[in-house]
């Protein structure tokens, strides 16, 4: 389960053959755009907690990639060399925010791609078959979930900074 991710069907101009394919491939845009995401939080964050969501997100979806790109060796799965047209836009988005707007860019868009993410693996572990798969979408859901509670406390934090 992947944070950036678009809904499945946005993954590809042409669809994967399999929900673990398409699972796969989506995973792979996603956490290419992570890891962007997550360079760019540590160099723009206005807050110690945006750089260290960043950092946190780089980590993670530099492991995870690992995972996604041994199954869809295994499975025979093509995996493109970058981020789909959404999440190209929104690490350009990234880019030019202002330090003053990064921040709350970051934090409410990752809370919008973490709950995509949540959604793709419910649907990936009622109709995908393939045991890597399964095990990938399994273990990255708590994970998943850290990072949305963590990015609901930074939004809270951001909100409260602003107010003062």
């Amino acid at each position: 389960m992947v944070a950036g991710l678009a809904t499945p069907a946005a993954a590809v101009e042409q669809r994967p053959v399999s929900p673990d394919a398409e699972f796969l491939v989506a995973a792979h845009q996603g956490n290419l755009t992570q890891i962007k995401a997550g360079k760019i939080a540590l160099r723009k964050g206005g807050t110690a907690t945006v750089r260290d969501l960043g950092r946190q997100l780089l980590t993670y979806h530099r492991r995870l990639d690992v995972a996604v790109q041994r199954a869809a060796r295994k499975l025979d799965v093509s995996l493109p060399a970058a981020p789909n047209t959404e999440q190209k836009d929104l690490i350009r988005q990234y880019r030019a925010a202002s330090a003053t707007e990064f921040d709350t860019l970051f934090v409410g868009s990752q809370l919008l791609a973490h709950q995509r993410a949540i959604k793709l693996g419910k649907i990936v572990l009622a109709t995908g078959t393939d045991p890597a798969v399964r095990k990938i979408v399994t273990a990255a859901v708590p994970v998943v979930r850290q990072h949305q509670d963590a990015l609901v406390s930074a939004q809270q934090h951001i909100g409260d900074a602003a107010e003062q």
